[in-house]
């Protein structure tokens, strides 16, 4: 412990920790949750990278149990599906900001004011490295899934509710057809050669030269389909391209 008796954990992150539905008198490393909030920005050598690296394994870790214990009767492939979608960064970046977890993020960007939003990415990150934090603890989930799985459990249900969900491929090319009547294009490989490895496939979903998901699963269609939910989820976020016009091909 890196706290003293008689200051106490700074109250910060004392507030952190009760956001999160964790006790403040947790015993808990202090410094390595107050590393766990700090951007590179600030400290090029002390900040959350190692922590976030750590962390991307526990959360899928921490998702992959709650989606077979919550779903006993859903196929491999829809659970990666939904596990792809529940560990991207634009679902981690809106839990965290629920959570306010930006309030607590320490960040040195230049030309921001005090009051505008930390980028998501960031707040995807933090979240991953406070779940190393609370992982180090423990070497467990005991720490974590308490208070994770309400969230993953809400999320899920926002995931199934989406009309698209029962083939993401076919509602991706509808949408990247009615912005500029293009096609995406998915670039698999195979990095688990194995037979019914859950990650035996990779996919990558491109359009307009940038990769808008990643997704794996135990086939290839599967891993599509994978990458393909979280490519449609952020284009529908995206407001820089306009939908043509069904009849004319012009902006709408």
């Amino acid at each position: 412990m890196v706290d003293s008796p008689s200051i106490g954990p700074p109250p910060g992150l004392q507030r952190c920790l009760r956001k999160l539905g964790l006790p403040t008198d947790l015993k808990i490393d202090w410094q390595r949750l107050d590393l766990a909030l700090t951007h590179a920005s600030v400290d090029s050598q002390a900040n959350y990278e190692r922590l976030e690296l750590l962390g991307d394994a526990v959360l899928r870790l921490a998702v992959t149990e709650y989606l077979q214990e919550a779903f006993p009767q859903a196929t491999v492939g829809q659970l990666s599906a939904l596990g792809s979608v529940l560990v991207s960064d634009r679902t981690l970046a809106q839990l965290a900001e629920s959570l306010g977890l930006g309030t607590y993020l320490l960040s040195a960007t230049p030309n921001r004011s005090p009051h505008s939003a930390t980028p998501p990415a960031r707040l995807a990150d933090a979240l991953e490295a406070v779940l190393g934090v609370l992982y180090l603890e423990t070497h467990n989930l005991e720490l974590i899934r308490p208070w994770l799985d309400p969230h993953l459990q809400r999320l899920a249900v926002t995931i199934q509710q989406d009309p698209a969900r029962r083939n993401y491929k076919d509602a991706l090319q509808v949408l990247t057809q009615a912005r500029d009547r293009s096609l995406p294009e998915y670039r698999t490989t195979e990095p688990h050669p194995l037979d019914a490895h859950p990650q035996r496939y990779q996919s990558q979903v491109w359009w307009q030269d940038n990769c808008w998901g990643t997704g794996h699963g135990p086939t290839k269609k599967q891993a599509e389909q994978a990458a393909a939910a979280i490519a449609y989820g952020r284009l529908q976020k995206e407001q820089e391209y306009p939908v043509l016009d069904d009849q004319t091909g012009h902006n709408s």
